[in-house]
């Protein structure tokens, strides 16, 4: 397993904890930054996904698209996870 596959498994283990434990206290919602930068990559994947310019048969350029903006997001994914 790579590092960053650690790293990512940490992370989402610690940010599910972390949500858990201020629901859990009744804590205000997320700061504004945070939630921003969740609304950001998910606003990047929309526009890959409305972008007609990157109609091919396979949807290659598509799914490249995407992978780049999971990785400008901090988050890393493969093309091939589906084998």
């Amino acid at each position: 397993m790579t590092d960053s596959a650690v790293h990512q498994i940490y992370a989402k283990a610690l940010g599910d904890l972390v949500l858990s434990y201020l629901s859990a206290q009744g804590a205000p919602p997320l700061p504004a930054a945070v939630e921003s930068r969740a609304l950001d990559a998910i606003a990047a994947i929309q526009a890959v996904l409305d972008d007609k310019t990157l109609d091919d048969p396979h949807c290659f350029q598509r799914i490249e698209a995407i992978v780049e903006a999971f990785s400008a997001a901090g988050l890393s994914t493969s093309r091939h996870d589906w084998g």
